[in-house]
């Protein structure tokens, strides 16, 4: 049984069987422990718990507690004005394959739209995304390996005035290598060169699986970018989604869209409803808006 699996049987053999009653120090102590095997912080699971224990043991309060706490629904900005949206995250957490679904996901919506290839440090990332969206009707923009990023979209940006919305694939990047943060501020003042608009969008991909490692993560993106959004990978596993709420809590970075599966269609946007269903078991349950 995984953890989540084992979150979920807590609350449906502990929780639901002691509605109305006091928790026993052993059951606060295994709740806390759940928590903190869902991805949430010590200090997030222990302030979780104190309000579960203020409010009363009861699963519709639980739900109330966890609703209350979760970020909440942020919609992408507007594309029905040309758009930049740029991409980031460190390497394997799906970055370019989210610019995939992206760019599907818009072209289905009849949007015209450009997918720029602007990680020119990895070796395959062009021949991966070029690969990704060759079939779509979507126009794509790359270079080769070294090559100028800003260049490459300084040309996706001039030669398509018409588009909807650009999506840039960003190298993958760590907060102790200069030279890739440089790189990402580039790519923003050449978007400025066209609009001070520019980007709408700067979404982080974080891997659902890496628990409160994607935390770690945000804390050290948001030193030197201006995140606008949390791109939620791999959410049909073993994630577990807890890191969110610290994300949230501590630099209020709304989750806008998540990923699951490997086909093209499996995006969604971000919904603190099922994130909670999710948590405690009710996959039929809330409001799905």
């Amino acid at each position: 049984m995984g953890l989540l699996d084992g979150f979920k049987a807590f609350f449906h053999q502990t929780v639901l069987k002691m509605q109305g009653k006091a928790l026993t120090p052993e059951q606060e102590e295994e709740l806390l422990s759940k928590l903190i095997m869902a991805d949430f912080s010590l200090k997030k699971a222990q302030a979780l718990l104190e309000q579960i224990k203020e409010k009363g043991n009861n699963v519709d309060v639980i739900r109330e507690v966890l609703l209350n706490e979760a970020p909440p629904f942020e919609p992408l900005r507007d594309t029905s004005v040309p758009s930049v949206f740029f991409i980031i995250g460190v390497n394997g957490v799906g970055k370019t394959t989210t610019v995939a679904k992206l760019a599907h996901m818009y072209a289905k919506q009849g949007k015209n739209v450009v997918v720029v290839g602007a990680d020119t440090f990895r070796a395959a990332a062009q021949d991966q995304l070029n690969t990704l969206v060759n079939r779509m009707p979507v126009t794509y923009v790359g270079g080769e390996r070294g090559s100028d990023s800003g260049s490459i979209l300084y040309k996706a940006i001039s030669e398509n005035p018409q588009a909807s919305v650009f999506l840039v694939d960003t190298a993958g990047r760590i907060h102790t290598s200069r030279a890739l943060i440089d790189e990402l501020s580039k790519l923003i003042k050449v978007g400025k060169k066209f609009s001070e608009e520019f980007p709408q969008e700067v979404l982080l991909v974080l891997d659902g699986t890496q628990g409160i490692q994607g935390y770690r993560q945000a804390m050290s993106f948001v030193q030197g970018t201006p995140i606008t959004g949390l791109v939620l990978t791999k959410m049909d596993s073993t994630a577990k989604g807890g890191m969110i709420f610290s994300i949230w809590d501590e630099l209020k970075i709304p989750v806008k869209l998540v990923c699951f599966g490997q086909q093209l269609d499996d995006i969604d946007f971000y919904s603190p409803q099922r994130v909670v269903d999710a948590i405690l078991g009710n996959n039929g349950g809330g409001n799905n808006d």
